[in-house]
């Protein structure tokens, strides 16, 4: 497979099934493009992971992250229409590091990895500290020296084009050394969508409504003026609310709601048409959302904060609405 044989994270995949590849976690982002290039279209019923929302910290109370159902069950991930992934660990010696990206580009798959970015040069992430969650991006070619990638965070200095570009292959075999690498696959379905698209309700209305700890779910959602409220002397304020707070609200919580609104578009149920229009605005309001905390990080106020506030309260009824319509679907 060459570079020009697909566009691997283009802007020119979000017209064809309509979803936003700003509104997509990027290991999801990089398996939809993975998949489109061995021919499966139907990625939007493939991907679609349950609504839910979450707040989640370190051992020691620090906010780690938000996250929606992007990334819900992101370590063992669960799809739809015959689609089925996993993560596995790369040789943790350096000589071997690449012995599963190359297995997988030998099975013609594009590969998802998660490596470490801090010695990475093309990566915006280039001698930055751990943030808190791993940036996935797509390996599809591998040669003596260098790697075809596909990354949507580089550097402006990386010489990247349409988010391709090459890697240094030390480069990526020091980052993958003992990383996760997400392996692939695509079947027959075994049920029927009715069944997949059940399960796929059924799930996002428990997440919202019955959650497992008083973060998460609508009861979740509920605290978030209070977790921005309590950033405000934090040392690193900045880009915790950018990297933790604004970038997880665009993606993860906007992108479950964005993903699952186009898979209703094409439901004939009776209200399938009326819960997707609810879970878009809702969509569109947390990316309104992501903006006011990015903003907010870079100049804090108490009238930005009250915007930020006033904004998830809303959204808190707007999920509330858009739960309740996809409960009636059941």
């Amino acid at each position: 497979m060459t570079e020009d044989d697909f566009p691997y994270l283009s802007p020119s995949l979000d017209a064809v099934e309509g979803i936003a590849h700003a509104r997509i976690s990027c290991w999801l982002h990089c398996l939809r493009d993975g998949l489109y290039a061995v021919g499966f279209r139907d990625t939007a019923r493939a991907l679609a992971q349950p609504v839910n929302f979450a707040v989640e910290r370190t051992s020691d109370g620090e906010l780690l992250t938000l996250y929606g159902g992007l990334d819900t069950e992101y370590h063992e991930p669960r799809f739809q229409r015959g689609v089925t992934a996993r993560w596995e660990t790369s040789p943790g010696s350096p000589e071997n590091a690449l012995d599963l990206v190359e297995r997988e580009l030998a099975r013609g798959h594009a590969v998802p990895v998660s490596p470490d970015l801090s010695g990475m040069r093309h990566s915006e992430f280039y001698r930055v500290p751990w943030f808190g969650y791993p940036h996935t991006f797509l390996v599809h070619g591998l040669g003596p020296d260098t790697v075809r990638a596909a990354d949507r965070n580089t550097r402006r200095s990386a010489g990247f084009t349409d988010n391709r570009g090459t890697v240094p292959v030390e480069e990526l075999r020091r980052g993958l050394t003992g990383a996760p690498v997400l392996v692939w696959d695509t079947g027959a379905p075994t049920p029927d969508w009715a069944d997949e698209r059940q399960a796929l309700l059924s799930r996002s209305v428990r997440n919202m409504t019955e959650p497992e700890s008083p973060d998460e779910g609508l009861a979740g959602l509920g605290t978030l003026p209070g977790v921005l409220a309590g950033l405000e002397e934090h040392p690193s304020r900045s880009s915790v609310l950018r990297m933790r707070v604004s970038g997880p609200l665009q993606r993860q919580v906007a992108g479950d709601r964005h993903l699952l609104a186009a898979v209703l578009d094409g439901e004939t149920a009776p209200g399938a048409r009326e819960a997707a229009e609810l879970l878009r605005a809702s969509s569109d309001g947390f990316v309104e959302l992501a903006r006011l905390v990015f903003l907010l990080g870079r100049s804090w106020s108490a009238e930005t904060l009250g915007l930020c506030a006033e904004r998830a309260k809303r959204l808190h009824d707007l999920d509330s609405r858009a739960v309740e319509r996809v409960a009636a679907l059941l």
